[in-house]
């Protein structure tokens, strides 16, 4: 017998992924709090540079969508 309220394969593995997000953000804040305020802002500031600069994983792949939504 077949459960009605069964998630999908693709929906558990979005929540999956929001769970997953949640939890490192959550731990990173309680671990970003050791620093002082300064030191936390240089850090997000590093993480900026390093997404905007296109060196992330995955980079490659965002690229490619942005040119191929311009076209």
């Amino acid at each position: 017998m077949v459960e009605a309220n069964a998630e999908s394969p693709v929906a558990f593995d979005e929540r999956m992924r929001e769970e997953a997000a949640a939890a490192g953000r959550a731990a990173l804040d309680v671990s970003l709090q050791r620093f002082t305020h300064e030191q936390r802002d240089a850090f997000w500031n590093a993480i900026g540079l390093y997404y905007s600069a296109r060196r992330h994983p995955g980079a490659d792949e965002a690229a490619m969508q942005t040119t191929a939504a311009l076209a």
